[in-house]
């Protein structure tokens, strides 16, 4: 081998030493860098982590109710911590509360909030859920103005206004039959919004025990909470078999629920229903006349049956576009289990009754009409 070209070869070399010491020193400052960062941000953590008075906003004095459901995980509750603006970072809650081993002392119950709180303070309110209860019932057949104004007379809220607002502002991600619900119309007498009236039909019916004090978020809450509570997976399963949206399934219990007083015959006026629908028939129920009305009147009149309104079902084929009032368990069950008859109609047996004569045809419908009009 020639000097000249044993040189060059040891060029090479060289510069191909040169060149990997650079691309090692390259790979070794990025990861120098890379652990340099994650040490610091570990360090802003553990130091944010240790300092029990930081809040997320000092200077924020909004007051916001939240609610622990029973059985619920710190995991679970702290993401809609995060959610609801209390706190800035859910894993920093997760993490104080593993390292405190707080878990089992969090408390199912409502509370009062405010991203004003430190962490410390927060948590030791989520300890404290030992407070007076007072229990409210809400009528099966309710709307959502029947039931706020209600609830201000009875003094759980300070003024329906108060409870629209709620609704208008409410957090729905965490219920699976809101996230689809359709925002229409206004309710007929104008009282609340689109947003507010989507909610009709949901505020489920019952006795709810709440702690004194709670505001009208919580409330909502617990309407919610109950409603998830006894929409079944089989009433799942059959609302899907019928090819409905939990909109239309509650749109049609609430009708049964104004139409109807006694539970044995509400799958026969769901049948009714049912049937007309698939005759393409005008639905013709009282109930939705007496909502657009708003107070309800003894007899209506014919000119009461052409008022225009997308809820009026004399005028306007198919379901109204949305509830009429608030169903019972009794209702929502028959409208998703209907009996399975021919019957088309059905009249009051009589003008004091609180059962009904069903009909097939028309003829025998305009007969058990005359025996109801001859009633005292």
């Amino acid at each position: 081998m020639s000097r000249k070209k044993k040189n060059r070869d040891e060029d090479q070399v060289d510069r191909g030493r040169s060149i990997g010491g650079i691309i090692a020193l390259v790979i070794f400052l990025a990861v120098v860098i890379g652990i340099g960062s994650l040490i610091m941000k570990g360090i802003n953590k553990v130091n944010y982590y240790k300092n029990f008075n930081e809040a997320y906003k000092p200077g924020d004095d909004t007051q916001i109710e939240f609610t622990i459901k029973r059985g619920e995980s710190y995991n679970s509750f702290a993401e809609r911590l995060m959610v609801e603006g209390v706190i800035e970072d859910k894993d920093i809650f997760i993490m104080k509360t593993k390292l405190l081993g707080l878990g089992p002392s969090y408390q199912a119950g409502d509370f009062v909030l405010s991203p004003s709180m430190t962490m410390e303070e927060i948590m030791a309110q989520l300890q404290d859920a030992h407070r007076e209860t007072v229990r409210f019932t809400i009528p099966e057949g309710y709307t959502i103005v029947q039931t706020a104004e209600k609830l201000a007379a009875d003094g759980f809220i300070s003024s329906p206004e108060s409870f629209y607002d709620a609704l208008e502002n409410y957090n729905s991600d965490f219920h699976w039959f809101l996230l689809d619900l359709e925002e229409q119309y206004q309710d007929p007498q104008k009282k609340i919004s689109a947003v507010v009236n989507k909610y009709e039909g949901f505020l489920f019916p019952d006795t709810y025990e709440i702690y004194k004090g709670s505001g009208p978020k919580i409330i909502i809450g617990k309407f919610f909470d109950r409603f998830e509570q006894i929409f079944t997976d089989e009433m799942k399963d059959a609302m899907d078999e019928r090819g409905l949206t939990v909109q239309e399934v509650v749109t049609i219990a609430s009708l049964i629920e104004r139409e109807c007083r006694d539970d044995a015959e509400r799958p026969l006026v769901a049948s009714v229903i049912y049937n007309r629908l698939e005759q393409d028939m005008n639905l013709e129920l009282d109930c939705a006349i007496q909502y657009i009305l708003g107070d309800p009147k003894v007899g209506l009149t014919y000119s009461d049956l052409e008022i225009e309104s997308p809820y009026n079902v004399y005028q306007n084929k198919g379901l109204p576009p949305g509830p009429i009032a608030s169903p019972g368990l009794a209702s929502i069950k028959a409208a998703l289990f209907p009996e399975d008859t021919k019957y088309l109609y059905y009249v009051l047996k009589s003008q004091s009754a609180v059962t009904h004569n069903f009909a097939e045809t028309y003829k025998e419908f305009l007969k058990y009409k005359d025996q109801y009009k001859a009633t005292p």
